[in-house]
């Protein structure tokens, strides 16, 4: 992958939050437009391809990037933000300048799509609170939360180049200490067990009594950055949780080679993220298939491994294929394919409308939306404010109940940083009143969304939950609107109430 000094800069734009770049490669013509983020980090995102949108928003074709589409997208960059700029309707590009086009609304039933026990069981999609309904009890009735479920970034390494990433604006040099990832955890297990069995025995054993366990951490991520096997500690960190009653899953985009393959044997899950073939310098003849895979992960019933794939303008035929060809070489599970969530809602439903289409076409799902082999589709979606308001009546999010992720992001600096109700917070992204996106931050701005610091993180179960923010003013367009509304209906029902369409779920320590 050429660097910018390699290639011929053509046009520059200069923006609150990124240097745009067109640049061509003078021996052979290829042309791409560079986001480089304004932050330390100075990540950036490389786009060589656009979608082509006709007047209803669906896809005609992806194009290459040339001089005509260069402008087009610079010019209008401040007005579509940095995602939405590379779906262009072919009319405005024919006329030369863009038009917002966001009262094409799409209804989520117009999408090809099925919910299915893959998705309940391999998404974080709210389905499996129903066997932690004990906690929610204990909410209810106390005011107090119990964090069950934790994901964590390590540190904010990556060498790839992802259109869609979430935190391209972070830091590269913000990264924690083994001891300090230790605390975290012996705080949300020891202690948070402890905490419960002196303070609320009645439900800790209540919960005891249907899971096995006192009320404390049950399920832990580690994720962010790419890649968390990076980071130097990881052997020993994971060696350490191994001794635990932990339920670990691993979000990871690659398997560096110096990471002794014994260790992914610890997992119950590990998700492999598919990075656009064109973004990803490690992938061998730009090929996500010819990666480096440990021999424990292939054809390992004992640990559920799956892609994840991003659908966008880097999308072709052959790599979806080439998916389904892969998880049946190595044994995998799954796939689960989703759209850029940076995307507005309306913008994202199109897109999901353009990747049901493309997913039957190939016979991976039915007319239905059915998957036909081990391909699933996501469909996460961005609410909107009416639902915002009818959710938080009280402007407190549910996440916080039992739910945190703790990103790096100001560790350098501070020597601490910051948790927070989800991950999605990067990705929220909004039409403003007069037609322009507000992008999203695509980074984690403890201002904004911060709940605790992670030294202090013992406050999210030995509190009271309370509102550290009010999504109804700054998560209107939360992804996990569903998870919310699952939390709220489970507080509200009777103890004994049970949701008996989610009793056969896998991972049920990952809700």
């Amino acid at each position: 992958m050429k660097s910018l000094r390699e290639l011929l800069v053509v046009k520059t734009v200069d923006t609150s939050n990124y240097l745009l770049s067109y640049a061509r490669d003078p021996n052979t013509g290829y042309s791409e437009i560079i986001l480089e983020s304004k932050t330390a980090g100075h990540h950036r995102a490389r786009h060589d391809s656009v979608d082509i949108l006709d007047d209803h928003g669906a896809l005609i074709y992806t194009a290459k990037i040339d001089e005509k589409i260069a402008h087009f997208v610079l010019d209008n960059f401040n007005v579509f933000g940095d995602t939405q700029s590379f779906r262009i309707f072919q009319s405005d590009l024919h006329l030369g300048f863009a038009s917002n086009r966001d009262d094409l609304t799409v209804n989520p039933l117009e999408v090809r799509h099925q919910l299915t026990e893959q998705e309940k069981s391999f998404t974080a999609n709210g389905a499996k609170l129903v066997y932690h309904k004990s906690i929610f009890n204990k909410y209810a009735q106390t005011g107090f939360g119990s964090i069950i479920r934790a994901t964590l970034t390590n540190h904010q390494v990556c060498a790839s180049n992802c259109q869609f990433c979430s935190t391209i604006s972070r830091n590269r040099k913000d990264s924690i200490t083994l001891q300090e990832a230790k605390d975290f955890v012996d705080q949300l297990y020891f202690d948070q067990a402890e905490y419960n069995r002196k303070f609320f025995p009645e439900f800790n054993e209540a919960y005891k009594k249907e899971t096995g366990s006192d009320i404390r951490l049950r399920g832990l991520i580690l994720s962010g950055g790419g890649q968390p096997n990076l980071w130097p500690h990881f052997t020993e960190f994971v060696d350490y949780l191994s001794s635990l009653d932990i339920s670990l899953g691993l979000i990871t985009n690659g398997f560096p080679q110096k990471v002794p393959e014994y260790i992914y044997k610890k997992f119950e899950w590990i998700r492999i993220s598919i990075t656009p073939e064109s973004a990803s310098p490690f992938y061998p003849g730009g090929r996500f298939d010819k990666q480096y895979m440990p021999q424990t992960i292939k054809h390992n019933s004992d640990i559920t491994v799956g892609y994840s794939y991003v659908f966008g303008p880097w999308t072709n035929d052959g790599i979806l294929n080439r998916i389904a060809s892969s998880i049946e070489e190595n044994g995998f599970q799954y796939c689960r394919t989703l759209t850029d969530c940076n995307l507005t809602r309306n913008a994202q439903l199109k897109a999901h409308r353009d990747l049901a289409e493309r997913l039957f076409k190939l016979n991976h799902i039915d007319e239905k939306g059915n998957p036909v082999g081990k391909i699933f589709h996501q469909l996460k979606y961005h609410g909107s404010k009416l639902e915002a308001e009818n959710l938080w009546d009280d402007g407190q999010c549910f996440l916080q109940t039992y739910n945190l992720f703790w990103d790096t992001t100001g560790h350098e600096e501070n020597g601490y940083s910051y948790c927070y109700p989800c991950d999605s917070v990067t990705v929220l992204a909004e039409i403003d009143t007069d037609g322009s996106v507000n992008a999203s931050e695509r980074k984690f701005n403890p201002e904004k969304w911060g709940t605790v610091k992670n030294t202090e993180v013992s406050r999210l179960f030995t509190e009271q939950v309370k509102p550290f923010f009010d999504p109804r003013k700054i998560c209107t367009s939360c992804l996990f609107m569903k998870n919310n509304q699952m939390v709220k209906d489970l507080v509200n029902k009777p103890n004994n109430q049970l949701f008996s369409e989610f009793q056969s779920l896998e991972h049920i320590n990952f809700p």
